[in-house]
C-alpha cells in the first residue's frame, strides 16, 4: 500500500512496458537470431502504436507520460517487446534447429494478406458491428492461428507451447503491475465491465490473458510460415 501510494498512475503503463522489455531481454540473450528479433520488434513497436486506434475505442484509456488516453512511447515499447517475445521465445528455449532440407519458398504475399485480413476483421467487427474489441481480437488471433495450423500442422506444437509461455509471462508481469503496484488500474482506466472479459484472475482481466496467449500462439508461427522455415 505504501509503494502504491508513492507511484503516480501515469507510470503504470510505462512500468508494464519495461517489465515486458525485461522478458524481451531474457529471450534476446538466448535467441540465436538476434538481428531478426530486433527488426521484428521495430515493426511491432509501430503496430503497438497503430493498435490503439481500436483499443482506445472500447477497451481502455490508459494514462501515459503524455496524458490519459493519448498514444505514448509506452505503446511502442510494449509492441516492440511483445513481437520479440511472442515471435522468438520458442527459438530461445526449445533450441529447435532449422531443417534446411524441408525449406519451402517464402510466403510474403500470403503473410501480407493475413495481416490485412486481421486489420480488416478488427475494424469491421469493432466499429461496424460494435462487437467489443476484446472479443474481436481474441477470435481474430485464434482464427488466423487455426488457418496457419491447417497449412502448417508442424507448427501447432510450437504455437501452443509459445502461447502457454507468453501467458505465464503475462500473468507474472500483470500481477506485479496491476495487483501489487496499481490494483485500481483496470477499474479506473479499463472499459471491460460490460463484458465477460472483465472477469479477473489474480486481479488480471480475463481479456488480457486471452489476448496475450492467443497472440503468442499466432506470433510464434510468423517466421516459420512467412519464410517457409521448418524445424527439426
Amino acid at each position: 500500500m505504501i509503494l502504491e501510494s508513492m507511484l503516480d498512475d501515469k507510470f503504470a503503463y510505462l512500468i508494464l512496458s519495461l517489465l515486458y522489455m525485461l522478458a524481451w531481454l531474457v529471450v534476446f540473450v538466448n535467441n540465436p537470431w538476434k538481428s531478426g528479433m530486433i527488426k521484428v520488434g521495430a515493426i511491432g513497436g509501430l503496430m503497438g502504436v497503430v493498435a490503439e486506434v481500436w483499443y482506445f475505442y472500447d477497451y481502455w484509456r490508459p494514462p501515459t507520460l503524455f496524458g490519459v488516453g493519448i498514444i505514448g512511447i509506452e505503446d511502442f515499447i510494449i509492441g516492440f517487446a511483445m513481437f520479440g517475445v511472442g515471435g522468438y521465445i520458442h527459438s530461445s528455449f526449445t533450441r529447435r534447429e532449422i531443417d534446411y532440407d524441408r525449406q519451402t519458398p517464402a510466403k510474403n504475399r500470403d503473410f501480407f494478406f493475413l495481416w490485412l485480413l486481421g486489420c480488416a476483421s478488427l475494424t469491421f467487427f469493432t466499429f461496424v458491428l460494435k462487437i467489443h474489441s476484446g472479443y474481436t481480437t481474441f477470435l481474430t488471433f485464434l482464427t488466423l492461428s487455426i488457418y496457419v495450423w491447417i497449412q502448417r500442422p508442424d507448427l501447432i506444437g510450437l504455437s501452443l507451447i509459445s502461447g502457454g509461455a507468453v501467458m505465464v509471462i503475462t500473468i507474472v508481469i500483470y500481477y506485479i503491475t496491476f495487483q501489487v503496484l496499481f490494483p485500481h488500474f483496470w477499474d479506473t482506466y479499463g472499459m471491460l465491465d460490460e463484458t465477460y472479459l472483465g472477469s479477473k484472475i489474480l486481479g488480471i482481466p480475463l481479456s488480457e490473458i486471452l489476448w496475450h496467449s492467443s497472440w503468442g500462439m499466432l506470433c510464434s508461427m510468423f517466421r516459420g510460415y512467412r519464410n517457409g522455415v521448418y524445424y527439426k
